[in-house]
């Protein structure tokens, strides 16, 4: 056997290992990102918080709000393009999960099969604004969106920052009037 061909043997029974152990460590040990999400939704249902997923505008305020502060997060804090963004947004959903509703998908019933049809219909919905003067596009957007829902929804969603998961709860703190950097530096202690 010649060096090239013992090496690239060598390359792939070693990438097939790596793959073996990957897929073992992650059926037997959760991720980080799996244990921020248990506790944040283990403290959901300690405070009685439910999904009000038959509420179409109220989720649409919701997906608006938590929109703002992801923009507000990741980019400038209260630029006028993310309150755009959001508010459009809010209104591709309330428009998409209507269509999905009259056609008899229901969000909470169906489990997580609504997404793919949702993250398309606010995709489409998005590819019309103009994203000339923002950081983000829609497909980002779009995405971001189903992540949120996800995660609201008790999927546990791969690839998650702690902000990602929290942001619920600074969303609700803000909107009580509290402070949401306060409730993250409390979250972290």
């Amino acid at each position: 056997m010649t060096l090239a061909r013992a090496t690239r043997a060598t390359r792939v029974a070693l990438d097939e290992r790596n793959a073996r152990n990957f897929l073992r460590h992650r059926r037997d040990r959760r991720h980080p990102s799996s244990r921020a999400f248990a506790r944040v939704r283990a403290m959901k249902l300690a405070a009685g918080v439910v999904h009000a997923g038959d509420d179409v505008d109220a989720d649409g305020e919701w997906i608006e709000g938590m929109v703002t502060l992801w923009l507000d997060d990741e980019w400038e804090r209260g630029s006028e393009i993310n309150r755009m963004i959001a508010s459009r947004v809010k209104r591709a959903y309330v428009e998409a999960m209507r269509r999905e509703l009259a056609n008899g998908v229901e969000s909470d019933a169906g489990g997580d099969e609504h997404y793919p049809s949702l993250v398309m219909a606010l995709i489409d919905d998005l590819l019309t604004f103009d994203f000339t003067d923002a950081f983000v596009n829609a497909f980002e957007v779009g995405n971001k969106v189903i992540e949120m829902l996800m995660l609201r929804d008790g999927v546990d969603v791969c690839c998650v920052s702690e902000e990602d998961v929290t942001r619920e709860w600074r969303l609700r703190a803000g909107a009580d009037g509290g402070d949401a950097s306060e409730t993250r530096v409390r979250e972290n202690e």
